[in-house]
């Protein structure tokens, strides 16, 4: 079969990641990540025979007209592409705009919004026929197998993992999916799919690719929809495999910034080292970022991460507040900020740092006490987010239950630079403005600007300089 895989163009040309639980605009960063559970759907598709094309709209500045010229030209069976949150509605419509092309193609979609709407995105959209819950690559492999090889009318009864639309238009749910035990069942993704050069780092503008090295996150955060997707058990892969693919990566596409797609990289200490050791061990020459969690790390653990090419961590702080961390069930303790971030910068590791304001119990005096304590850390970067209940987390059931949604007309005001949680203790308004001020706040002191112009890299200094007025332009214009 010929099968069209897609990340879609986006509202008003917005440039949209959605991967996982990461649905979100490109943002103040404008960078877009390389389309991983695509490519891996694409390289299982490929290699069971079928033609695959996949198009990374907004990587690619692809609209909407762009859109249908290419699938006239490709002429698909099959068409799927991700969805996210707050694109929902115009993601969700694309399903109209392919059928009327050819009501033939099969429009399939993916994604945790649908993996937890998935009768509901069907009863309100009906040019879509197939929602795939959960983890995707193998429940999409599945699902055109069995379009090309089974016939009648219950072709995908068998395949786990589906909500469809059948021939007489009912809407039938499929049993659950378990989440694939063997990580190292799947393919290298064959990033000869999309253009690799399209996906750069910001400031640094050097090509980047992301490397999966486990699934799944035991983590319980209210705010998180990761679960959702990869399920809460961590399975690991060979750390063998993992060197052997950047490696490839190195060798094939001349990339050697990488992106370790983790929930919470460093969540198993012991497999981080036995991955850093083997990097040390190949002699790759590369570089990589991962998110973390300041519990998980130490500084000998640090250290050996730099020793390997590590050279920025992500921390989930969200507050400092212990009652708006024990309501959100980070179970995380604030006295150790301080500490983790400065034996992250002693091992020569940038330090950034995720923060939220708005979460359940936040008050004008937690979110300003917050600001007020993440300007004193030492941090490189931060990235100031208002929270949103996304479908498929244990927040959006709160926030449903107690009637936080409001002022919520739909979902494309679920963005993290916008609050739609209506609490008794903070208003959106406020939420937004604190957000606001934080950014600013933060990224407007002499320290931090010097620290985006050494990240530059001299080789690209027209490109790199332009990327730095954007970036800090766009803060001066947060709201």
């Amino acid at each position: 079969m010929k099968i069209l895989l897609l990340n879609p163009p986006s509202p008003r040309g917005e440039k949209f990641t959605r991967e996982g639980r990461c649905t979100q605009q490109s943002a103040i960063w404008t960078t877009l990540w390389p389309p991983i559970s695509l490519v891996y759907a694409g390289t299982l598709l490929k290699e069971n025979g079928h033609n695959v094309r996949i198009l990374d709209c907004p990587a690619e500045d692809i609209d909407f007209d762009d859109l249908t010229r290419l699938i006239n030209v490709f002429c698909p069976d099959a068409a799927i592409w991700s969805v996210a949150t707050p694109s929902i509605e115009s993601d969700l419509q694309l399903s109209s705009i392919i059928i009327k092309l050819n009501p033939n193609i099969y429009t399939i979609v993916f994604g945790t919004h649908v993996t937890v709407l998935d009768e509901q995105s069907l009863e309100q959209t009906p040019a879509l026929d197939i929602v795939v819950r959960n983890e995707p690559e193998i429940t999409i492999m599945e699902i055109i197998n069995a379009l090309e090889n089974q016939r009648g009318q219950n072709r995908l009864a068998a395949v786990a993992g589906v909500t469809f639309r059948n021939s007489d238009g009912q809407i039938t749910r499929n049993a659950a999916r378990g989440f694939l035990s063997d990580l190292d069942a799947l393919p290298f993704p064959d990033w000869s799919l999309i253009n690799v050069n399209s996906y750069r780092l910001p400031l640094k503008n050097t090509p980047f690719l992301m490397v999966m090295p486990q699934r799944g996150c035991h983590f319980p955060c209210t705010f998180c929809t990761s679960s959702t997707y990869y399920g809460r058990k961590l399975r690991t892969r060979r750390v063998e495999l993992i060197v052997r693919e950047m490696r490839e990566a190195v060798e094939r596409f001349k990339i050697r910034d990488f992106f370790f797609w983790a929930e919470t990289f460093t969540a198993n200490p012991a497999f981080v080292r036995a991955l850093c050791n083997a990097i040390i061990d190949s002699n790759l020459d590369v570089s990589w970022v991962c998110n973390s969690r300041i519990d998980t790390v130490d500084g000998e653990l640090l250290y050996l991460m730099k020793k390997s090419g590590c050279w920025m961590v992500s921390y989930g702080i969200e507050s400092f507040d212990p009652d708006i961390l024990r309501g959100v069930r980070k179970g995380i303790e604030v006295n150790r900020f301080d500490e983790i971030i400065s034996l992250t910068r002693k091992a020569g590791i940038l330090a950034s740092a995720h923060i939220i304001f708005g979460l359940p119990h936040e008050t004008p005096a937690t979110a300003h006490e917050t600001m007020k304590r993440v300007l004193a850390l030492e941090l490189d970067f931060a990235q100031f987010y208002c929270a949103v209940p996304f479908p498929g987390s244990a927040l959006y059931e709160q926030a449903s239950k107690e009637g936080w949604l409001k002022g919520a007309a739909d979902f494309s005001g679920f963005r993290q630079e916008q609050a739609v949680m209506s609490l008794e203790t903070i208003t959106p308004v406020e939420v937004e403005q604190i957000r606001a001020q934080a950014a600013r706040e933060f990224y407007l002191r002499p320290r931090i600007i010097l620290g985006i112009l050494k990240l530059m890299n001299p080789r690209h200094i027209g490109v790199t300089l332009l990327s730095a007025f954007k970036f800090l332009r766009d803060i001066i214009a947060v709201k």
